[in-house]
């Protein structure tokens, strides 16, 4: 099986009809239902890098160092995640019920870009996008 399908595949499993229930500002990350059909108690999206929000036809891009970044993010709450896309090498991007788009840009230069962790009781599942177009999976 093709490595980026794979991906997405696992991606799916543990956040696709999920919603966003609350950020946390530090990180920032989002803090998903984990209630509806994913096997997981706890599931995060941490952003780390750049990010695009598209709606409506219009792209808010939002670099690392922009201030505007958790009022951007503040859009997703409550949205409902319809959709999971993993394109190139670590770049994903997430398609809500009302039509948003959040992408997250997978090239954060030396740094890791984006996370996805989730937990069930011990057990913990973490996939890190990595510097140089990698992905790591953990647990």
């Amino acid at each position: 099986m093709d490595v980026t399908k794979n991906l997405q595949n696992i991606i799916e499993t543990i956040c696709l009809s999920e919603t966003v229930d609350s950020l946390h500002f530090w990180g920032p990350k989002l803090i998903l239902s984990a209630a509806n059909t994913s096997i997981y108690d706890e599931v995060y999206i941490h952003i780390e890098g750049a990010f695009s929000i598209i709606e409506n036809e219009q792209t808010i891009a939002m670099g690392v160092g922009y201030s505007m970044r958790l009022q951007q993010l503040c859009r997703l709450a409550f949205q409902k995640i319809s959709a999971i896309k993993v394109i190139a090498a670590n770049d994903l991007c997430f398609i809500f019920e009302s039509g948003i788009q959040l992408y997250l840009f997978g090239d954060n230069g030396v740094f890791e870009s984006w996370q996805l962790e989730a937990r069930v009781e011990e057990k913990q599942l973490l996939i890190v996008a990595g510097p140089g177009e990698r992905v790591s999976i953990f647990g």
